[in-house]
């Protein structure tokens, strides 16, 4: 298999969905037999190339069309974003099996097509190496995920959540583009380790000249990128967005919004300032506002989670809080802080998951999502409020689960550069805390309202194939906390080694450029 058709591959399933969908009467059955079978196919892809990353001493590259970099467009897959790969084709995977069971409108079709669609953008924009094959990765991801958070098209919050994503997003990424405007001009690339090369004054099989003052182009490409990644990832004060977004949006949707799709902001702005341009000559004010601005997150997101009265909207603010840490992280600039984000991303990823899931239960059963309506229905479902429990002491930071080793990493990598930055996790952890335990007391002691309908017999029983979804991922919630040290020492640690390797980087581009010129 080549590199270049992981994303491929749910992108061609999404583009024939719709027309199959057509051909066979829209039967239900056979769309949902179809999506899993693309997404199955996506997370064994997936999962190849995660194994053929950490066999490899060096990142794989695939150039399309045999097209030589920097002319071409070209992917470049290193042991850190492998990571993120299988992580998305797995959460994808669960977030299609869960739709199967939790979507019962019609139009299913085009639900899986969004689907497939926007885990292809995610894909992309982790494996390119190219930053102007990042901005369509982005409009792909935009594109897609506009239209399946708008998927109730009906009622009022989705149109609100569809709108405010849309323009948002809209803005965001002509930023980014303008942003590549500034730095195409002056390096004459957007190739990222042509890119790398230039700035380290490395030359390349095919090179341009660098023109005008090139520390002025990446200082406009990084005012530029930041703003799209403030508003892209809910960084305050770009997070207005999101919570509209979560309250309008299919809960499956908003799991893989909050662990794949905000995500990408933080993983673009990683390559740039640990990859690419390593050792930027304003790294210390760029650090300044990396720490002012995340510390201003995780408090925001932590203070506004005690004011909800929507599940939704707290799980939104719960999301703001840990991009808020992760942002953060970015400005120490040291391979443990990288380390420490690689890590906290994908265990975020799958404990979130696991909140929105059970989350999704209760909501089915009750019919609504505000915390009132949802009052006592936990004691009638007894084994998704314990994964609920499981998925709220995770985020929290509670030992051994996993979340609690990322946070130590995120604490202790803080704690290098201030006491004050590293207390802002404790504080906010502890504010959060608070916020997940008034709801899990609502959910499992509160008295029901008249009229709710999980009041009624035929409502008390657990949804055993969600609750079943959801058992796989505390199953991996416990097991990457007990296994913490030997899945960090095994996987994440070499992915923060070879992330921060530029030169490695350029070389494997070097080299595949100067064999296809010499071929």
């Amino acid at each position: 298999m080549e590199v270049g058709l992981v994303p491929i591959i749910p992108l061609g399933f999404a583009f024939f969905l719709p027309f199959t969908a057509m051909m066979t009467g829209r039967r239900r059955k056979v769309v949902i037999g179809y999506a899993i079978t693309a997404l199955t196919v996506a997370f064994l892809s997936g999962l190849w190339l995660f194994r053929e990353a950490f066999s490899s001493s060096e990142p794989l590259v695939y150039p399309f069309g045999n097209w030589i970099a920097p002319v071409g467009i070209v992917f470049e897959v290193d042991k850190f974003s492998a990571t993120f790969v299988l992580t998305v084709t797995f959460g994808f995977l669960l977030a299609g099996l869960y739709s199967a069971l939790y979507i019962r409108t019609h139009g299913l079709e085009f639900f899986y097509t969004f689907l497939l669609g926007l885990e292809a953008g995610v894909l992309g924009a982790f494996m390119t190496g190219d930053a102007f094959n990042a901005f369509v990765m982005l409009e792909v991801i935009g594109a897609s995920a506009y239209a399946i958070v708008g998927f109730y098209r009906n009622r009022s919050e989705a149109v609100e959540g569809a709108f405010k994503y849309g323009v948002s997003g809209a803005v965001a990424t002509s930023l980014y583009f303008l942003a590549l405007g500034f730095i195409y001009a002056s390096f004459g690339t957007l190739n990222m380790a042509n890119l790398s090369a230039k700035f380290h004054g490395i030359s390349f099989p095919i090179a341009t000249r660098v023109l005008g003052e090139p520390e002025l182009a990446l200082a406009l490409f990084f005012a530029l990128t930041l703003s799209m990644v403030i508003v892209k990832s809910a960084i305050f004060p770009g997070h207005y967005w999101l919570p509209s977004a979560y309250r309008g949006a299919p809960i499956p949707v908003g799991a893989v919004l909050s662990g794949f799709v905000e995500v990408v902001g933080i993983y673009l702005l990683a390559r740039y300032t640990y990859t690419l341009f390593h050792g930027l000559p304003f790294w210390n004010a760029l650090s300044i506002v990396f720490f002012t601005l995340g510390t201003a997150t995780a408090f925001l997101g932590s203070v506004m989670m005690l004011v909800q009265r929507d599940v939704k909207g707290l799980i939104a603010y719960s999301t703001i809080l840990h991009m808020g840490y992760l942002f953060m992280t970015l400005g120490v600039g040291s391979r443990l802080a990288l380390l420490a984000v690689d890590f906290h991303i994908v265990n975020h990823a799958i404990a979130k998951m696991l909140l929105f899931f059970t989350t999704g239960a209760f909501v089915y059963r009750a019919g609504r999502t505000d915390i009132d309506g949802l009052a006592g229905i936990g004691r009638r479902m007894p084994l998704t409020a314990f994964l609920f429990g499981t998925a709220v002491l995770s985020l929290v930071g509670v030992p051994p689960l996993n979340v609690f080793f990322s946070k130590m990493l995120i604490y202790g990598v803080l704690l290098q550069v201030s006491p004050w930055l590293a207390s802002v996790v404790i504080i906010t952890s502890a504010i959060a805390a608070w916020a997940y335990f008034r709801l899990f007391v609502t959910l499992w002691r509160g008295k029901p309202n008249e009229g709710h309908g999980h009041e009624e017999p035929e409502e008390r029983e657990e949804v055993w194939g969600l609750a079943s979804i959801s058992l796989v991922l505390a199953i991996f919630v416990i097991g990457l906390g007990l296994f913490a040290p030997v899945v960090i020492d095994r996987y994440f640690h070499p992915a923060a080694v070879q992330a921060m390797d530029w030169q490695g980087y350029v070389e494997a581009v070097r080299k595949i450029s100067e064999q296809l010129l010499a071929g």
